[in-house]
């Protein structure tokens, strides 16, 4: 079994994670507003906590932001937004993965998450054959039979100086179950590109695998707020 390879969001998503139970028992208090040009996601919110103290700091809120589904569906997609005032825009600090197993009845799942700065980006994510580099065209090689394209805007993972901004992150090998490998696939004029490489046990099928959102706000141990977009894949 894989073992869990967090960063500084790993503590608080186990949160997020116990509170989709509530979804499961019928609690679906409407999601806030956000308008998209798109078909909306199904966005299941769960009931935001009280503030959870914790080592890493202090959980404000927490909730499914898209539900169990195969993203490429046209009238289901994968896609959340939220309305940002930019510039600034939100900013990549920090990228954590790990397995999980099934969980309360539900499905067994592997999570890359991403945690911004400054307020949740809106994002896109979809099923691709290939993931390509923006602005170049270039493929980005990636492990697996497939990959899930996660497309945050506005975001950047560069700070004003033009270096990185991303402080922690796990190896691009991670050999989960469905996530295998993963790389960025652009940062450039707002848009923050991240590819997932996926693998599925048949070559040559065409698995609708579905995938969840999971947003978590947080407030550090150093007081800074912080926004932490979980994607998951089913790994069962």
């Amino acid at each position: 079994m894989k073992l869990n390879r967090p960063g500084h969001a790993g503590t608080l998503l186990a949160l997020a994670v116990a509170m989709t139970g509530l979804a499961a028992c019928g609690h679906h208090p409407a999601a806030p507003a956000g308008a998209t040009s798109a078909p909306p996601a199904t966005r299941t919110a769960t009931a935001s906590p009280a503030p959870v103290p914790s080592p890493t700091g202090t959980v404000i809120s927490a909730r499914v932001s898209y539900s169990w589904h195969w993203p490429n569906d046209v009238s289901q997609p994968g896609l959340v937004a939220h309305p940002v005032s930019a510039p600034p825009v939100p900013e990549l600090v920090a990228i954590s993965a790990g397995e999980h197993p099934r969980e309360l009845g539900g499905l067994p799942y592997n999570r890359l998450s991403f945690t911004f700065t400054r307020a949740f980006p809106s994002y896109q994510f979809r099923f691709v054959s290939s993931l390509v580099s923006n602005p170049s065209g270039r493929t980005v090689p990636l492990g697996g039979k497939g990959v899930l394209q996660v497309t945050f805007r506005p975001a950047q993972a560069h700070s004003a100086a033009g270096h990185s901004s991303v402080v922690t992150q796990p190896p691009t090998d991670l050999g989960f179950t469905r996530m295998v490998d993963w790389a960025q696939g652009g940062d450039f004029e707002g848009v923050l590109t991240y590819g997932i490489g996926v693998n599925w046990p048949v070559a040559h099928s065409n698995p609708q695998f579905p995938v969840r959102a999971v947003e978590v706000e947080k407030v550090s141990a150093q007081g800074q707020h912080l926004y932490v977009v979980a994607i998951d894949i089913a790994a069962g």
